[in-house]
């Protein structure tokens, strides 16, 4: 349940940076400066300001605003142990509620597989379960906006507003709208490597790599070859350069695709189109094929539970999300980590973190309060205030100041993987990776057999969203 962990992952870091967690540091844009008044030489008075826009009030004469969420103690007020992120949070929602006339309820729909399904029923009957919900991308885009569930947001908040990471801004619009908020970005997805094992093996680090923009496939293959070996001089490989994948090779992979500028659903004007044959897609399968099939640098046979064999040291490296660290931390003492960005394909041109479990708040659009319940979620946020605490935590989590800075890099280079919304998107993609590793298939013969079905699920995807 890989979508649970990343709820609880979000909500430590909603309820510490209030919303979720992934440099973005946070790179945020600074909001639009208004155009130059020109002079005008005809007057001699000088130019009259513009009146500060006003800001609506709402009275919501004592109504309960909703929150709807999966998971629990989403509500600081109710938690046991609160730190001083969960205070000031407190504090902001008591504001709120007194500033809104309103009562702030989290409701939470533990059944995170019938979510969706609930929301949308409880919306068709007039009464949504929540004003504002928490919502999977790959649930809202496209279904639930063309379906009209959600509300697009551009009218009542400014999202060029500085406050608003770059994350929100790009995950959460569609076709030019923006539909979520959120004041962090999600966990990233990365490399972690095994400093100790890198020194022993004579390798060069892959942080000093990256820092110089010289962490490319070129050098990811050259490393992973060097990395593994036998040790122990039966004739058989007992360390790999790569241990596996948290979502084993097919999420790697998904990296690699991405991370070369390809893509499985997306053509290169973003319309949902099946788009893995197009050549950055196969120059990167071709690649994860190298690996595995040619140089034999992925351990084989692949792995349940890769980073079990990552901490047995069977692998210098091994691909997951940022919230592993703390397993690895407490199971390899001794041993000295270190994390990096994928490597940059050919096509790249800087070193982004791709995901595909971004989730944001959404408004319902059959809410009877949906501008009060954007406007109260913005408020009870803490945004940069609470992005610099996840830092600071960050500060006393990460092992080194390297991976610390790797970790603030990506916080503001991330970006989404929206193929999971096409049903069955992917168990197609696995079975193409399938192919192409274990199966041994040219990359073209392996999209060739899936293209058709993929084909077939995204026009069912886009019928069923009219």
């Amino acid at each position: 349940m890989k979508a649970l962990k990343f709820a609880s992952y979000f909500l430590t870091l909603m309820l510490i940076v209030s919303a979720i967690g992934c440099s973005k540091g946070t790179d945020t844009k600074p909001a639009a400066e208004p155009a130059a008044q020109q002079e005008d030489t005809t007057k001699t008075e000088p130019a009259k300001e513009e009146p500060a826009a006003t800001e609506k009030k709402f009275d919501l004469n004592g109504q309960t605003v909703k929150i709807g969420v999966w998971w629990d103690d989403a509500d600081p007020r109710t938690m046991k142990e609160k730190g001083p992120a969960e205070e000031a949070q407190i504090k902001l929602i008591e504001e709120a509620e007194k500033k809104y006339n309103a009562k702030i309820e989290f409701v939470k729909f533990g059944d995170y597989g019938k979510y969706v399904e609930n929301f949308t029923v409880t919306s068709l009957s007039g009464e949504p379960f929540a004003d504002i919900v928490r919502l999977e991308l790959f649930w809202a885009f496209p279904q639930l906006v063309n379906k009209e569930f959600i509300q697009p947001l551009d009218e009542w908040i400014d999202v060029k507003d500085a406050k608003y990471i770059d994350w929100m801004r790009v995950g959460g619009s569609y076709k030019g709208k923006q539909y979520g908020i959120v004041d962090s970005a999600p966990s990233p997805y990365g490399i972690f490597y095994n400093k100790t094992l890198v020194q022993k093996l004579g390798l060069e680090d892959p942080y000093e790599l990256q820092q110089k923009g010289e962490w490319t496939w070129d050098k990811f293959r050259e490393f992973a070859k060097k990395a593994t070996q036998d040790t122990n001089g039966d004739g058989k490989t007992d360390v790999w350069g790569l241990s596996g994948a948290y979502g084993k090779l097919k999420a790697f992979t998904e990296q690699v695709v991405y991370t070369n500028k390809g893509s499985v659903d997306k053509d290169e004007n973003g319309e949902i189109k099946f788009s893995l044959n197009g050549p950055n897609a196969v120059e990167a399968l071709q690649y994860v094929s190298d690996l595995f099939n040619v140089d034999k640098s992925i351990q084989q046979p692949i792995p349940d539970d890769a980073s079990k064999e990552f901490i047995a040291g069977k692998g210098v490296m091994y691909s997951g999300f940022s919230w592993e660290l703390g397993g690895f931390v407490e199971n390899m003492k001794g041993q000295d980590l270190g994390y990096v960005f994928f490597p940059k394909g050919p096509k790249a041109d800087k070193y982004v973190s791709y995901t595909p479990f971004g989730n944001m708040w959404m408004v319902s659009k059959y809410s009877k309060n949906a501008e009060a319940a954007l406007h109260i979620i913005d408020e009870i946020s803490l945004n940069e205030a609470g992005r610099k605490l996840s830092e600071e935590s960050w500060q006393t989590s990460y092992p080194n100041k390297e991976s610390m800075d790797t970790r603030k890099q990506m916080a503001g280079n991330i970006d989404y993987i929206s193929y999971y919304a096409i049903p069955d998107g992917e168990k197609l993609f696995e079975g193409v990776v399938k192919e192409i590793t274990e199966g041994k298939v040219s990359p073209a013969t392996a999209i060739d057999k899936a293209k058709p079905q993929f084909e077939a699920n995204i026009k069912k995807l886009l019928d069923s969203s009219k």
